[in-house]
């Protein structure tokens, strides 16, 4: 069984990926202990045939199976109940690979069987070779960037935030300018708006007005045609302005009252529907007048 030790595509919970190439062995391989999470008083074995195999490092784990424990870690690990395995690493050398911090040269001093690793390739890195202080990601870091080997201006980085700082607040004074003069020119339409809508208006009155004035349509149909005039003022006025006046109506007393000269005839109020029966109702002497004129008799059923 070969136990994957290091993956140089993996980055770790320090924030970093190990170069599998970069990792010296000859510390290593004169003394390849298996620690059980790295505790240097819980030696359960050795590791042999430690190789790169592409990208990764690996070894095979041989567990001393006279002591107790390691042999019950033994037996957890073939019966996949524990899958962890973590370097003991002194790092010497990190740079940047493609834009990732990469652990270019370390030393292995341990490698160790784990009950929870930190993530897929957990990592213990000891601040020198007597593995006497392992590093927190804390002091990790500052030692990290402290190092020769770590290309990090700082002053540069300042430099580009107070600028970065500079053009934000730049953008946001635009910002609130732009918002400004948007907000002034909602104003600016609504209120023309309200001016277009308010000529339209008064445009529509004038127009139907006039329809009336001109005997085209009856009082009583002016809302109808304001409104329709709102909605469609082109159409409203093309219809208004093909429409005949409308000659007046003449009420039956009227007929009956108007001069000589101006009342209807027989035949006229014929072809007005119940005009001769509404005159004989109204006015029997005018209705036999009529009837004696159209037909030189007179009217002889009652």
């Amino acid at each position: 069984m070969k136990i994957v030790l290091c993956d140089s595509n993996t980055i770790n919970s320090y924030g970093f990926r190990t170069s599998v190439p970069g990792i010296n062995l000859e510390r290593f391989n004169k003394n390849p202990v298996m620690l059980y999470n790295h505790d240097p008083l819980q030696v359960i074995g050795k590791w042999e045939n430690v190789t790169v195999v592409g990208d990764t490092l690996q070894a095979e784990p041989v567990f001393d199976l006279n002591d107790p424990f390691a042999a019950e870690i033994a037996r957890k690990v073939e019966e996949g109940f524990i899958k962890g395995c973590s370097m003991g690493l002194m790092i010497t050398q990190i740079t940047k690979t493609k834009g990732i911090d990469t652990a270019t040269q370390s030393l292995l001093l341990e490698a160790s069987i784990v009950s929870i690793p930190a993530d897929e390739n957990a990592l213990v890195v000891y601040a020198d070779e007597k593995q006497e202080k392992k590093l927190s990601i804390n002091e990790f870091n500052k030692l990290f960037y402290n190092m020769e080997t770590k290309d990090i201006d700082t002053s540069q980085l300042q430099v580009e935030l107070s600028e970065k700082n500079s053009q934000i607040k730049t953008l946001q004074a635009e910002l609130t300018a732009k918002t400004d003069i948007i907000s002034d020119l909602t104003a600016q339409v609504n209120e023309l708006q309200k001016d277009l809508a308010e000529r339209e208006y008064h445009e529509g009155v004038a127009c139907v007005d006039k329809a009336i004035a001109d005997g085209k349509i009856p009082e009583n149909v002016k809302n109808i045609c304001l409104a329709f005039y709102l909605s469609n003022p082109e159409d409203t006025k093309t219809l208004l302005e093909a429409l005949n006046p409308v000659a007046p109506s003449i009420s039956l007393s009227q007929m009956v009252n108007a001069p000589k000269t101006e009342k209807l005839t027989w035949d006229e109020l014929d072809h007005k529907p119940g005009a001769l029966q509404k005159l004989k109702a109204e006015n029997f002497e005018e209705f036999k007048r009529l009837y004696r004129e159209k037909f030189n008799r007179e009217w002889d059923r009652f």
